[in-house]
């Protein structure tokens, strides 16, 4: 079994991706492969919309950011190494928030994408131009996230671009109890 996977911190986007940063921050956003990109470390600001304390927010495993996708944990970083490393690129990161500097959180850039939608099951219009996919109901493929032979952990449906991760990851995730995420089966 495949889910979504939902990102439910509060605050949502505490974080804008810098300027400053010489990779675009759209590509984390979409999941664009980075080239070239080995040891580059990414800066964050504080989007001051936020009135959580530092405290807090540095509890959660994952975060929200404008322009520059979700930063996660040095826990979920592990588990991620740990079992699905080369689905995934990541990145040290830096930000301020509060005045405060942290450097224990890591973009998290999936690019992988793979057809994860049952289009028999589903209900969606497809767009007569561009090709692109309008759902309004979801149904996400039974089998393995798998492309030409190889087996992901967790990928990008080539649909519509959600994250999508297998039932043995979400297992592993529960299990090691990674909060601010949810699971959806579509």
């Amino acid at each position: 079994m495949n889910y979504f996977l939902e990102v439910k911190s509060k605050p949502n986007l505490p974080f804008k991706y810098s300027l400053t940063n010489q990779i675009n921050g759209s590509y984390l956003a979409v999941g664009k492969f980075i080239a070239d990109a080995e040891g580059t470390s990414l800066i964050y600001e504080d989007a001051e919309n936020s009135e959580v304390a530092y405290e807090s927010l540095i509890t959660l495993d994952v975060l929200t950011t404008v322009g520059g996708g979700i930063l996660i944990s040095e826990r979920f970083k592990k588990l991620i190494e740990a079992h699905c490393k080369t689905d995934v690129q990541l990145f040290e990161t830096a930000f301020i928030y509060k005045e405060q500097k942290n450097t224990s959180y890591f973009a998290l850039n999936v690019f992988n994408k793979v057809d994860c939608y049952d289009l028999d099951q589903s209900v969606y219009s497809k767009h007569p131009v561009d090709g692109s996919y309008k759902f309004s109901k979801t149904v996400l493929k039974t089998d393995p996230l798998e492309e030409y032979g190889y087996q992901y952990h967790i990928v990008r449906s080539a649909e519509n671009n959600k994250i999508v991760v297998s039932g043995q990851l979400k297992k592993i995730l529960e299990d090691n109890k990674i909060n601010s995420i949810g699971f959806k089966k579509g």
